[in-house]
């Protein structure tokens, strides 16, 4: 080939190139004068109109939002046209809109009917109960090309109705300011079904969602004691996201023993996000009891990282069809739906507060507030420690249970006067397994069993620590009946189901509040102090007993009643991993969760449970003496806050290998008695000084280094790591604490 032809063949090509390039421009429909246009500088175009992304039409506009409500802190907007609204904050600028953050919007890669999800004021998931096979489907306002209806102002915000014909669906909802606070509202006598039946409903879902690239920020779950999920735009768990019911899984729902045990349960109805200086802190009100909190990283559903609750209308249940139990099918009830309004109040935070501290200190003055709680004012400086004490077990036999016994009542003087003798004045003690037949017997609790000195040997035994100042609990388990006492008969008193069956050994609550009555009479002789009750307060259920059953808000309510009764016959009440309902009842909760469930979209465990409490309601851990790894335990006790407790046995103790339900590791007083003087010095230096300081910042500083500081200036500074870390002013060695004063 010559170099003339070369030449030839180059010049073909280029005149190609561009009659190419010249149809793209043309099949474009491109100008090229506003081409030109476009690389002018800024300045010369500004008086231009701007040119509009098409992918931003898909969301509301700004100049569509009116103003419809003030309060002290917030101004609220509503666009009517889409039923989204948006919230300006007075004191800082911030805006906060019910759809996700338009600026990322352009770089949202979804799209099908999660891009309709992520736009729609409301999400819901139904299914038609007119035949057997019928599956859940998920849908939304927009996919239906449903109405917005009854559009109205309201004292303090506004209200209107989702109405979608296509599903004969129709939801009412409320939007008002109060405060620092947006309010949403389920209005339940407004919703309406025709021949589908809804399952849940998620109400402004994407509110403040936001995506993870350029964003500081994480979503708070409260999973165990409280979590972070970190913005992480490479989230590697693509398959998962956080979804559990408030107050934990309803038993009368469980299909099968796996269901919804794989996490902590939720004992705070509670959620939150931070993106930089923006955080806020929701609080599900009305209907918590019927709800659940789902939070999904960005790279699951979308690009946006989103928490919502989600307000449950049906559940799921095992419907059996035979006699035996064994057989039966997974349904809805078509012709009953879960009741009562659905709020929803979103806390928004000031600048300064935007973290999970300001978000749980938030919470804390949102229960001061609601229940007139006040600041803890302790009996003296020196912190208390729980003894619980173990009377007896049972080692199930084949013919015939075994009683274990191993703390008698004069057993329990000699141990409570030891500890007092050594230091240890400011105690509270706890008597469990002291009923007939010990721990593992629920039902007829008195008289106290003979084998361990009977109601007068429980009688001495109060009256002898009463003159040590020390009060004792005795433990009761109201919820379960196993032995037929008081009457109790499975058949006619026993918890049922939504499919009618009976759960084992589970009591309606109903029917057991006249027992609590007639026991309180025996609890004042014997002169207790108050009652540790467990069972009631930990777990909450649906009940469909014919008689004596309670929905699930009817079923807290009952529990309620029955610590506020204790509380105001006896002034003192305990709980052991409560639902923060009963907060404004106990003087204690023992054994609170403190730590999260591992999940791999989770960042880390954050204290939010324990920086709520502390400085209102005293709370342990697990007993120091049952601790899995004693060193790290201890450390994250005081990281936490925790009051000191250990739990005793004087008999012996390898006959709880086999006990039916406590195992516990270590429980030999004489085995522990020296360390237990000596941790419990540890928690006192440490803790006996702020028990009425709330704390006031948790923070890092470096992965296996905590620091926790109070009101009144103290730090306590835990390294759980091998090393030794210092700042340069301090240094805190490997497997340690550091307590730092106020002022130092």
């Amino acid at each position: 080939m010559t170099l003339k032809s070369i030449k030839i063949n180059k010049t073909v090509a280029i005149v190609t190139l561009i009659i190419v390039v010249l149809a793209v421009i043309i099949a474009l429909n491109l100008d090229l004068s506003k081409l030109a246009e476009k690389t002018k500088p800024v300045a010369e175009t500004k008086t231009s109109a701007p040119k509009v992304n098409p992918g931003l039409d898909e969301l509301p506009k700004d100049a569509d939002f009116k103003k419809v409500a003030d309060s002290a802190s917030l101004t609220l907007y509503l666009d009517s046209k889409t039923g989204h609204f948006k919230v300006e904050d007075k004191r800082n600028g911030n805006v906060w809109r019910s759809y996700p953050d338009p600026d990322q919007w352009l770089d949202e890669q979804q799209s099908g009917v999660w891009r309709t999800h992520l736009r729609s004021p409301v999400m819901f998931q139904y299914i038609d109960l007119s035949g057997n096979k019928s599956q859940p489907k998920e849908s939304n306002l927009l996919e239906e090309n449903g109405k917005i209806t009854d559009i109205k102002t309201i004292p303090g915000g506004f209200q209107l109705t989702f109405d979608m014909p296509s599903k004969g669906f129709t939801i009412p909802v409320e939007v008002k300011v109060d405060n620092d606070s947006v309010v949403t509202k389920i209005i339940d006598s407004g919703v309406k079904e025709k021949n589908l039946s809804l399952i849940w409903v998620r109400v402004y879902p994407f509110f403040a969602a936001e995506h993870s690239e350029g964003q500081d920020g994480y979503m708070f779950i409260p999973d165990g004691s409280g979590a972070l999920i970190n913005y992480n735009g490479n989230n590697l768990n693509m398959n998962r996201i956080y979804r559990e019911p408030t107050y934990g899984q309803d038993l009368s729902f469980k299909i099968n023993s796996a269901d919804s045990f794989s996490r902590n349960k939720v004992v705070m109805p509670v959620f939150g996000a931070k993106s930089g200086d923006k955080a806020y802190i929701s609080v599900m009100e009305d209907g918590a009891e019927f709800g659940e909190i789902v939070a999904s990283p960005a790279g699951v559903y979308s690009g946006y990282n989103w928490i919502t609750a989600q307000a449950d209308y049906r559940s799921s249940y095992f419907q059996v069809t035979n006699e035996k139990k064994k057989s039966g099918f997974t349904t809805y009830n078509k012709d009953k739906r879960f009741g009562s309004d659905r709020a929803v109040r979103y806390i928004l935070l000031d600048k300064n507060k935007a973290d999970y501290v300001g978000m749980a200190e938030r919470y804390r003055q949102y229960l001061m507030q609601k229940y007139n709680l006040k600041k803890l004012q302790p009996k003296d400086g020196k912190i208390p420690m729980t003894v619980a004490l173990v009377g007896a077990d049972s080692e199930r036999g084949t013919f015939n249970d075994r009683y274990l016994k191993e703390t008698t009542t004069s057993d329990a003087m000699q141990i409570v006067q030891r500890l007092y003798g050594l230091g240890i004045q400011n105690m509270i003690v706890q008597y469990l397994g002291w009923q007939n037949d010990g721990y593992s017997s629920y039902g007829g609790l008195f008289p106290v069993d003979r084998r361990l000195g009977g109601n007068d040997g429980m009688k001495q035994f109060i009256n002898f620590a009463h003159t040590l100042g020390v009060p004792v609990y005795l433990h009761a388990d109201y919820s379960m009946n196993n032995t037929g006492d008081d009457g109790f008969n499975d058949r006619h008193f026993g918890m049922r189901n939504m499919g009618g069956t009976i759960i084992q050994d589970m009591v309606s609550l109903k029917w057991v509040e006249h027992i609590i009555d007639r026991d309180i009479k025996t609890y004042k002789e014997l002169g207790v102090d108050g009652i540790m009750l467990e069972g009631i307060g930990t777990f909450l259920n649906s009940d469909f007993n014919t008689k004596y059953g309670s929905p699930r808000d009817e079923s807290r309510q009952v529990q309620e009643d029955i610590f506020k009764k204790f509380k105001e016959q006896f002034g003192h009440v305990q709980g052991v991993d409560s639902n923060f309902y009963v907060v404004p009842y106990v003087d204690q909760i023992n054994d609170l969760i403190d730590d999260y469930s591992y999940d791999l979209f989770s960042s880390e465990a954050v204290p939010f449970a324990q920086i709520v409490l502390h400085g209102l309601v005293p709370y342990t851990s697990q007993y120091a003496n049952d601790r899995q790894q004693y060193t790290n335990d201890f450390l994250h006790d005081l990281e936490y806050g925790a009051n000191p407790s250990f739990i005793f046995t004087k008999g012996d103790p390898t006959d709880f290998k086999y006990a039916q339900t406590l195992h516990l590791f270590s429980p030999d007083f004489d085995d522990w008695e020296t360390q237990a003087v000596e941790e419990y010095q540890k928690f006192n230096d440490a803790l006996g000084d702020v028990q009425d300081q709330f704390i006031v910042n948790h923070r890092s500083l470096t992965d296996k280094v905590k620091e926790t500081t109070y009101a009144n200036g103290k730090k306590i500074i835990v390294n759980y790591g091998l090393t030794p870390y210092t700042d340069g002013t301090i240094t805190v060695k490997p497997q340690d604490y550091l307590v730092i004063k106020g002022g130092k």
